[in-house]
């Protein structure tokens, strides 16, 4: 796909004030300063994140009220339901309160809607298991903020609520007893990017301080191996308060002080070594999502609640068998929407649906298509006149927005800026295209229909070295809104080149007097561009390749272009 390069430029006697102010090298303080940290404690408090820096929890809106409501629960010795979500953030929010609250002594259960029946969000399912359970208190777990009817009906039936979300808020909340959400209005927490299930953690943390809860802050630590894979999984923002929740949260899970389900699922994920936030997205975090994509999400809160090695190495198998079908069923669906696009003829939306699909992994489709075409991309799967949908967007366009304006085609939907959930009856998918198309091209550009190659720092390769990765490596873990540094080179001599393992573009590149070895992964068709100059533009990731005992230097090319 043809991209934008934009190459990132500071002043320089900026970046010398800040380099020598704090010790770093002028590289690393142009990439601080393009994630807009400029000044030298914010550099500090990111370069070496501290749990001391983690947010007082009743500055968000409603904690105190949910804490209290909490402390009447354990006084009265109540019954109280989690009612969680299907996807990872969601289940690892389910299993860290019921695991929590039962540690408590309050007697727990918990509902997972399943995805193709029940839907996205508070489920009469689940309210109904919840009655049938003689619940006192339902506490939501990555939902529940667009769930205003379903809260009533639990009211109406004599349960409280407590709402703890992470997602957009309507106008007009849910009337709970609490709604404790980042994202409300009228919210003063300094964070707002908390996924559900940190929005979870901070509850606990309110409520382990108001209860006095002895070694409070270890406590509170041994949590973080969940509240690093859920936060991992909802691909929220990697910085303020997530980069320390999850700089800590890994440290568990690579030092084997996680639990004795997430040591099960790297067993037979065969992650062994070192885990970091984008390995762990490919390897243990599609298994987690894989129970709610295709069965029942619950046995996946089981695998993070059990202390039975066993029991966990069981689960943990089942979800490795899951997440095969769900691959064989992903590419089967990839395959048949990818027939229906004409790339020479597309919208300013991608609006596409069929009977065939499985609800449980459009979603991930498309995200593939947003790759592939770079516009907003909405599949529906339909059953009984009924479209469920799955929406992922591009970083100019704000999604949640765009579908609230097609509300009164709608029969829900929830989400965030890049991706959502909705559903409409199938009558209505013609109307809902044709104003997506058109709310689209009012708000994005040709320009921002085309993707930008952000290059943080344009090098020589005589600046690159092994220290400079090292130092580099201060800014993991990476993610959203923090990704792996994109450095780039100019007039660049190609000196060898082949193709490896099928796909993979490797060569020997040489700038002046210096060779690297580089390696492009999936780039083998870029390979006839060798031919087409004598020198080039490349942009990629600084890395370090260790073989038999050396290091060196090797670039992971993310882009090539001739030199103009």
């Amino acid at each position: 796909m043809l991209r934008n390069w934009l190459v990132s430029k500071t002043n320089q006697e900026f970046l010398a004030y800040l380099s020598s102010k704090v010790s770093i090298s002028p590289v690393l303080a142009q990439v601080l300063v393009n994630r807009g940290i400029k000044d030298a404690e914010s550099i500090t408090d990111f370069l070496y994140p501290s749990l001391k820096n983690i947010h007082d929890p009743f500055l968000m809106p409603d904690m105190r009220k949910a804490v209290d409501r909490l402390k009447t629960a354990i006084a009265r010795d109540e019954r109280v339901f989690i009612h969680g979500d299907y996807d990872a953030d969601g289940i690892t929010s389910t299993a860290l309160l019921v695991s929590v609250l039962r540690k408590l002594g309050l007697k727990t259960s918990y509902h997972i809607p399943n995805r193709i029946t029940e839907g996205y969000g508070i489920s009469n399912t689940g309210i109904q298991k919840a009655r049938g359970w003689n619940a006192d208190l339902i506490i939501t777990a990555d939902c529940g903020i667009s769930s205003e009817t379903q809260v009533s009906a639990a009211l109406s039936m004599g349960m409280d609520v407590i709402v703890t979300d992470h997602h957009e808020p309507p106008d007009k909340l849910p009337e709970a007893a609490a709604v404790v959400d980042p994202h409300r209005t009228d919210s003063e927490y300094p964070f707002k990017y908390l996924a559900g299930v940190g929005v979870v953690f901070k509850l606990i943390q309110a409520l382990y301080q108001e209860l006095r809860v002895a070694n409070y802050e270890s406590r509170v630590e041994e949590l973080l191996d969940l509240v690093a894979l859920g936060t991992i999984a909802d691909s929220v923002p990697l910085v303020g308060e997530n980069r320390i929740l999850v700089t800590f949260g890994l440290k568990r899970i690579n030092d084997s002080l996680a639990g004795t389900g997430i040591r099960a699922l790297k067993a037979v994920s065969g992650v062994n070594g070192t885990s970091r936030a984008g390995s762990l997205s490919y390897s243990l975090i599609p298994r987690i999502n894989a129970a709610g994509r295709l069965d029942d999400a619950g046995v996946a809160v089981e695998l993070f609640m059990t202390e039975d090695e066993a029991k966990a190495e069981e689960i943990a198998l089942l979800l490795e068998q899951q997440n095969r079908k769900r691959q064989r069923i992903e590419a089967d669906v990839l395959k048949t929407a990818l027939d229906m696009i004409d790339p020479d003829d597309l919208d300013s939306a991608i609006v596409l649906s069929s009977p065939e699909w499985h609800p449980g992994v459009i979603g991930i489709v498309a995200s593939r298509l947003v790759d592939m075409f770079y516009r907003p991309v909405f599949l529906f799967s339909v059953k009984d006149s009924i479209a469920k949908g799955s929406a992922r967007g591009v970083p100019p366009f704000h999604l949640y927005r765009a579908i609230a304006e097609c509300s009164d085609l709608l029969l829900g939907y929830g989400g965030h800026r890049q991706a959502a959930g909705l559903r409409l009856d199938l009558k209505n998918l013609p109307a809902f295209q044709n104003q997506m198309n058109q709310i689209v091209k009012r708000d994005l550009s040709a320009e921002d229909m085309v993707p930008v190659l952000e290059i943080d720092a344009a090098l020589k390769f005589s600046d690159l070295s092994l220290d400079l990765i090292k130092e580099l490596a201060l800014l993991e873990p990476y993610g959203d809104s923090n990704k792996q540094p994109v450095l780039g080179a100019k007039d660049i001599e190609v000196v060898s080149q082949k193709i490896v393992r099928s796909n993979h573009l490797k060569m020997q590149l040489k700038q002046e007097n210096l060779s690297i070895d580089t390696i492009g992964f999936s780039m083998g068709n870029q390979l006839d561009k060798m031919k087409s100059a004598s020198s080039f533009d490349i942009a990629f990731n600084l890395c370090m390749n260790e073989w038999n005992g050396s290091r060196n230097i090797q670039l992971n090319l993310k882009a090539i272009r001739p030199s103009s």
